[in-house]
């Protein structure tokens, strides 16, 4: 029964021994990345060689421990299959020890530091004690008459030691500010060594079967989260109104594992979550009231930093952008991204995309015109929503998030004030008039605006004013003329498209009367 027992146990520990023999670990270089908006796709590849049995047991190391488990892909060999697979975070087996040495090395060099503190500091008390002593004894007393030479000596001895106690005391003090400096950063060490010693990778287990002791390159995909890009752009507009962009990826990664030099891709969008298709979800349009020489808003930048320290582009919502295509862009190098969070700046691409100079004045907010250049092509140039920083005339004029129109509509890119193309508005007071009639009160506004190109080249320019709105029944409003402006009587926004010859000035005009109880008060005007 003994000798059954004996061999049982035998039997398994053989078979513990090539079951872990079968297993290793490995750490695969990575191939490829595909970084979403939010998350990135890596790819990584090596070689399985199956055993007789045809099995293999392959531990892979090193990964990060943010890992979407659902969305693995592995590349198999023919006639093989994925038995199983199983993710986990563990700390490094090689990580603890060696951490533990430093920590070692690191607790011996603070014993140290306090060690010498502590006897600088007993120094520092005798040399005080002595300074106080020899302050509190420096008269002389008694009635022992003193020889001159021994009354100079007496003071020269008291000189002369406060002048070394006090240089003494000031090494001390320096060389103790020293130690408590490097006792800092000896205790930051430590605390980065406990993070260290704490930080966990993400490990796959995976098992393959097939034929006995076949070989395969195999490449394996994996989703991980703490990875993003956005879209960035310098837009250099030339006098003509053409635009020569140059396209860039501001890329982070906190996988902690950096990307060295490997090919690269961008694309629009995130991740899907699972290999399922997702659910359709139902479109549902509503209206808002916009400007109508402008259809989306531009949002000024007043400063950004594509390397470091910006708001965190990739958690911008884009959904009040029209864009609604799936683009993917690949720089033309391989791509070095650290793996600890800093953001880099990766060319992708230039192109020229053509515009046309346009003006736009409103002349109740500013008396120079904002410049603008007017694009109708740019759906075709795979445009994202992202900063753009504009360029013209060889002068930064300034950064905003540009968000894109509805497919079909201009895009409108601004370049800032131009003082050479000028208006003002003014109030005609000979014809503002307020008259009652019955139970109403009538008032009458009147006012001209005066446009004005002072530039050697005619121009394309938009004004803008607007009449008021009633929001009661008891408030009527008559438009007067508008001297060619089309209305919008919903928002009461007046527009004028005008051609401006060269140094050439125009005067519009336009009014209204406003109607309502006299015995009431009108706000808003």
């Amino acid at each position: 029964m003994n000798l059954n027992k004996s061999l049982f146990s035998a039997l398994v520990g053989a078979m513990s021994i090539t079951l872990a023999s079968s297993q290793s670990s490995v750490q695969w270089p990575i191939e490829a990345v595909t970084v979403y908006q939010q998350g990135a796709k890596v790819e990584r590849a090596g070689e399985v060689v199956l055993d007789a049995e045809g099995k293999a047991v392959l531990t892979l190391v090193g990964l990060s421990p943010a890992v979407h488990q659902e969305m693995l892909q592995v590349s198999l060999g023919a006639g093989w299959s994925l038995a199983s697979h199983v993710f986990h975070t563990a700390v490094p087996s090689d990580q603890a020890a060696l951490v533990a040495q430093q920590q070692a090395d690191l607790e011996s060099a603070i014993r140290a530091n306090r060690q010498t503190y502590a006897l600088r500091e007993a120094l520092l008390f005798t040399y005080e004690e002595e300074l106080a002593m020899i302050r509190s004894n420096r008269s002389v007393n008694g009635g022992e008459l003193l020889l001159v030479d021994d009354l100079r000596d007496h003071a020269n001895f008291w000189r002369e030691r406060v002048k070394e106690l006090s240089y003494l005391m000031l090494e001390l003090r320096m060389e103790m500010e020293a130690l408590t400096e490097e006792w800092d950063r000896l205790e930051d060490d430590r605390a980065r060594l406990e993070q260290t010693l704490n930080a966990e990778e993400g490990q796959w287990t995976l098992r393959f079967a097939g034929p006995p002791r076949s070989k395969a390159d195999v490449r394996l995909s994996y989703v991980v989260t703490g990875a993003g890009w956005a879209p960035v752009y310098d837009a250099e507009v030339s006098e003509s109104g053409t635009m020569e962009m140059k396209r860039y990826a501001s890329v982070y990664q906190t996988t902690g594992n950096d990307w060295e030099e490997v090919p690269m891709a961008f694309v629009v969008g995130n991740p899907l979550q699972s290999i399922a298709p997702p659910t359709v979800t139902k479109k549902e349009l509503g209206l808002t009231v916009q400007s109508a020489a402008n259809s989306y808003a531009w949002e000024a930048q007043a400063s950004f930093d594509d390397y470091d320290g910006f708001e965190d582009l990739t958690r911008r919502d884009l959904t009040a952008s029209n864009s609604v295509d799936r683009y993917e862009f690949e720089p033309a190098s391989p791509v070095f991204i650290q793996g600890d969070g800093t953001r880099e700046r990766v060319f992708i691409e230039a192109f020229e995309l053509a515009g046309e100079l346009n003006y736009l004045l409103l002349p109740e907010y500013a008396d120079e015109a904002y410049q603008l250049v007017n694009s109708g092509a740019w759906a075709t140039a795979q445009l994202v929503p992202g900063r753009v920083q504009v360029i013209a005339g060889g002068m930064y004029r300034g950064a905003y998030f540009m968000q894109l129109p509805a497919p079909g509509d201009t895009l409108q890119v601004p370049l800032g004030q131009d003082v050479r193309v000028r208006s003002s508005r003014e109030r005609v007071l000979d014809r503002c008039t307020s008259t009652v009639f019955g139970g109403s009160r009538k008032t009458q506004q009147s006012f001209e605006i005066t446009v004005e190109n002072q530039h050697n080249r005619p121009i394309d320019v938009v004004i803008q004013d607007a009449v008021p709105v009633s929001n009661s029944s008891d408030i009527e409003v008559e438009v007067l003329g508008l001297s060619g402006g089309e209305l919008d009587a919903v928002s009461g926004e007046v527009v004028w498209n005008l051609q401006l010859a060269p140094n050439e000035r125009k005067t519009l005009s336009f009014g209204y009367i406003i109607t309502y109880p006299k015995r009431r008060s009108i706000q808003g005007l």
